[in-house]
């Protein structure tokens, strides 16, 4: 007899990009250009080169570290409202969406790597919603 409350058998993950308002434009080792239509519109810089881990919003840094030792696996951050009138989205991105937040947006990215440190999935979520989501 089979138990009922037993967890499912885990499948393996499939390949691919899964997010409705967000596309890969760019990816290479340790490195990732993402741009998003939601929360604002934008474009996300993902860097690991040179051992500096770096994240920024339309050009604006958001968060980074000197990774000599270990690459941070999961990182919180904080999007400043000067994210969304950054000159590389527009004059002003609030007019071209109304739904732009007033207030800073929190960020939370969740990278997963194989023995190698290529990115096996990356993941992206802004105030808690998952935006983005890659498995390579």
């Amino acid at each position: 007899m089979t138990n009922p409350f037993e967890p499912p058998i885990e499948l393996p993950p499939e390949k691919g990009v899964f997010a409705d308002h967000a596309t890969l434009i760019t990816r290479r080792f340790l490195y990732r250009v993402i741009r998003y239509q939601r929360p604002f519109p934008g474009q996300l810089v993902y860097s690991g080169w040179w051992f500096r881990q770096k994240i920024e919003i339309n050009g604006v840094l958001v968060w980074w570290k000197v990774s000599w030792l270990n690459i941070s696996p999961e990182v919180s951050f904080t999007i400043p409202v000067e994210a969304y009138t950054n000159e590389q989205v527009g004059e002003d991105a609030s007019h071209e969406n109304d739904s732009v937040p007033s207030r800073p947006i929190q960020g939370h990215i969740e990278i997963q790597f194989t023995r190698g440190l290529r990115i096996r999935r990356f993941r992206i979520w802004f105030d808690q919603q998952l935006a983005y989501d890659e498995i390579a």
